[in-house]
């Protein structure tokens, strides 16, 4: 390289100009970042109250499950519980994984994880290690984290 070719090469650098076939510099990721809860979303789930659908008691589930629908009453499974968007829970959920993308009025106890999506609408207490708040979620009530959460993140 000449003196000519290497200044060049300076003062395109300076101003931020690369080659796309510089072997100096990574290739941008092709690869979008997730959003909190994308997994869960596309994660097989069992459908437990259709859209469209009213019910109302005590549901209990050994697998992951999905409310589409209405549902009045407790939900506990020991797997992940999906509120979907549109989906309306009144009453308590437990279960290790939680994700709102609909409206829950009640509690939540015994979650290890929570996600709430961009339309989630919650009233309530909440109890969860970890919590995650998407950008438009709208979140009335308390919040608890148990100890030992904040004493692992730190």
């Amino acid at each position: 390289m000449d003196f000519k070719d290497h200044n060049k090469k300076q003062n395109s650098d300076l101003r931020g100009e690369h080659s796309l076939t510089d072997p100096e510099l990574p290739l941008p990721s092709a690869e979008v970042p997730r959003a909190p809860g994308q997994a869960w979303i596309e994660e097989r789930t069992r459908i437990a109250v259709g859209r469209n659908i009213t019910v109302s008691g005590r549901l209990v589930f050994q697998e992951p499950v999905r409310i589409e629908g209405c549902f009045r009453g407790e939900v506990s499974s020991v797997d992940l519980v999906v509120i979907a968007s549109g989906a309306l829970v009144e009453g308590n959920v437990r279960a290790p994984r939680l994700l709102i993308l609909g409206e829950l009025r009640g509690n939540v106890s015994g979650a290890a994880r929570l996600v709430l999506g961009p339309s989630a609408r919650v009233h309530g207490r909440i109890e969860t290690r970890h919590l995650t708040v998407c950008e438009g979620a709208f979140l009335n009530g308390d919040i608890r984290m148990p100890q030992d959460a904040v004493a692992a993140s730190a």
